[in-house]
């Protein structure tokens, strides 16, 4: 099991690269816990998202793992929040 980091914190109204923010490499599979009060919107994208992309909501206290060999990880608050991110096994 890998040392756990610190929690990714993200502003209001800024998409957040997971994997650049965490040190993770981009494709590692990852477990993305909202620790934080706020909805957090995430999205697979090597860049930083647009208008037109896909979106998944992860509400608060909850948590999910993304596919392996994702291009990318982005994370949006509109409020502002905390996330637990590990490496999955």
């Amino acid at each position: 099991m890998s040392t756990s980091l610190p929690p990714v914190i993200l502003p209001r109204n800024v998409w957040v690269d997971i994997y650049a923010e965490t040190g993770i490499a981009a494709g590692t599979k990852l477990i993305i816990q909202n620790i934080g009060r706020d909805e957090t919107v995430l999205t697979e994208s090597a860049t930083q998202p647009t208008s037109g992309y896909g979106l998944n909501k992860l509400p608060s206290r909850q948590y999910v793992t993304n596919e392996a060999s994702n291009v990318g990880a982005w994370a949006y608050s509109s409020r502002g929040t905390k996330l637990q991110v590990e490496e999955a096994s």
